[in-house]
Order: C-alpha cells, then structure tokens, then sequence
C-alpha cells in the first residue's frame, strides 16, 4: 500500500473542464502522533429508527495549523483554547467510518485510511472483527468522496479488501479522480491521490455504481450535494421514518475552528469558495431542521447536534446512549 509523501508547499493543479482546482498540501497532515488517544473506544452504537449506525474509529492524525485558511494565528489559537487543546503544534483530528445494518444488508460509508496513513490509522479490520463482521458480510460501501482517509481502507496486499460490496461513489468524484488526462497534468507530489483512487476502480470493477446528486441509494440511504472540499463530495442521509441523520464526510471537519469561522478551511478543499458556502448551508439545515450529524473528522465518535451561536455555529456532541 503507498504511504502518502507531500511535498511541503501547497500545490495547485487545474482540472479539465472547468472543475475546481484541489489543494494538495504538506506531509506533516499525515504525521504520527503518539498518545492518550490510542485508548479512546473503538466504535460506537445509536440507532436511526430501526436502522442501527455504528461509527467505527479507523484512527487520527495531526493537521498542520498552516494548512487551515481563512483564519489568522491568532484566529486560531483562540479557537484552539477554547477547545481545551494545545495551541501549537498539529490539531489532532480523528478519521471515523460508518456502519449501517438493516435486515441482511451491512453497508460502510467510507473505509478509513487503511495502510496510507501510517501507524495511527487503519483500525478498520480490526473494528469489524470486534463487531463480529466479515468482510465477507459487507454488502456494498458508500463513499462521501475519493481522498486517501476514506478509500486507503477498500485496498490490500492482495487488492480489494471487501470481497463482495458493491461500491458506490458520486460520478463528479469519480470522474475526476479516475481521469487520466487530469492525472497526468498534477505535480508529482499528487500522483499517489490519483493512483490510489485508480487502483480502487481497477480492483471493485464491475461492482462500481455512480450516483447523481439526490440519489435514493435504497435502504434509507440517500445523496446530499456537499460539493468543495472535492469535485463531487457528498454527505448522505441516513432516514428511517420520521428518524434521520447526516453523514457529512469532511463538510466541517475541525471542530475547533469551523463552527465558529465557517468561512475558515483547509488546504484540502478543491474549491474553498465553494467549500465553505456547502458548509453554511448545510449548518444552517441541520440547525434549522434539528437534524443529528456525524462527521468524518469530528472528535470521536463526531455524532451530535449544531446550534447557532454568535452570529455562526456551536457543536453540541451527543451524549452516550443506552442502546
């Protein structure tokens, strides 16, 4: 499996057809970090009516302060004190996946890191191992976009990891992350993005499917539009009755600093106009809707509620939940 290696500066590439540019940034996003958090639980349960979502923790990192835009260092430090965490050195962010079982059907929004992250993720296997889940039993995966902390978990040794899901991924995504043409225009520092995503093709093929915007995926599965941290990213709604929940990926993915600076990103966005533009729209639904979210990046297990807050956004984590 590659280990991704950034280049140290930020570098810009243009898509072809008019896509958003994407940021790639420094490899000191990827770094290892050591610490209390390799004791915080493994995965956690709730219900969405009779859908039972269980949020698996792959792993974390560290984020570079020097790859959030939008917000100056005094911005962030404060942000970052109000949040009871070190006001130097790399924010650490967790990287969660998501089950979903009803009936016989087990589905996996996102697959973590697997291998490309270094040692502090990849716990993956061996949540669903605890969970008593093989990867036999999974029957197809949702993708909220292409980046390596969400697809490196599909690959092996010996290729694909989940033997018999079907996979399914925005076509925008898809489509800009499998081009070649677009591929062989990025800087050096970018290829592994590119190859990884394309090895994840080469080896789910025939059991990839594109999804439009909106898409009713079936089982209570549905496509929400959260376009800018990549081409097609995507958030997907997980609704049983009158009960729901969001799954938003990287929509909002530093607790610490996007609620209360939604304008502020990282370096990651393709397009951070846009970025945070989904954002607010989407804090603004799920305020105004009371709807329950989980983020990809959140800290653990990044499941609770947004309130308004001084003219911008409060995160509210839920509490613990006897099942």
């Amino acid at each position: 499996m590659t280990s991704f290696n950034l280049s140290r500066r930020g570098l810009m590439m243009g898509a072809a057809g008019g896509t958003a540019a994407l940021m790639v940034a420094s490899p000191q996003v990827l770094r290892a970090q050591t610490g209390a958090a390799a004791a915080l639980p493994t995965f956690y349960d709730r219900m969405v009516g009779d859908l039972r979502l269980t949020t698996l923790l792959d792993g974390y990192f560290g984020l570079d302060q020097e790859l959030v835009t939008n917000l100056d260092a005094a911005q962030i430090v404060e942000g970052l004190e109000a949040a009871y965490l070190e006001a130097s050195g790399p924010i650490p962010l967790a990287i969660s996946t998501h089950i979903i079982r009803h009936g016989d059907q087990i589905t996996l929004v996102d697959a973590g890191a697997g291998a490309a992250f270094g040692p502090t993720a990849g716990r993956l296997g061996a949540s669903l191992g605890a969970l008593g889940i093989a990867v036999e039993e999974v029957t197809r995966i949702v993708l909220t976009h292409m980046h390596p902390d969400h697809i490196g978990g599909l690959m092996g040794e010996s290729g694909a990891v989940f033997p018999k899901a079907s996979l399914h991924v925005s076509q925008i995504d898809h489509s800009f992350w499998t081009d070649e043409s677009i591929a062989s225009g990025a800087p050096e520092s970018a290829q592994d993005f590119f190859a990884l995503a394309r090895a994840v093709d080469a080896a789910y093929a025939g059991r990839v499917e594109l999804f439009s915007d909106g898409a009713d995926l079936g089982g209570g599965l549905t496509t929400i539009a959260m376009h800018g941290h990549t081409p097609g990213h995507s958030g997907v709604r997980v609704s049983d009755g009158a009960e729901q929940l969001i799954i938003w990926g990287d929509s909002t993915a530093v607790a610490a600093l996007q609620f209360s600076h939604p304008d502020s990103g990282i370096a990651f966005d393709a397009d951070s106009a846009q970025a945070a533009e989904t954002r607010r729209r989407v804090l603004d639904m799920v305020v105004a809707d009371k709807i329950a979210v989980a983020g990809t990046h959140l800290p653990f297990p990044g499941i609770g509620h947004v309130e308004e807050k001084d003219g911008a956004y409060a995160w509210v984590p839920e509490h613990w939940r006897h099942m």
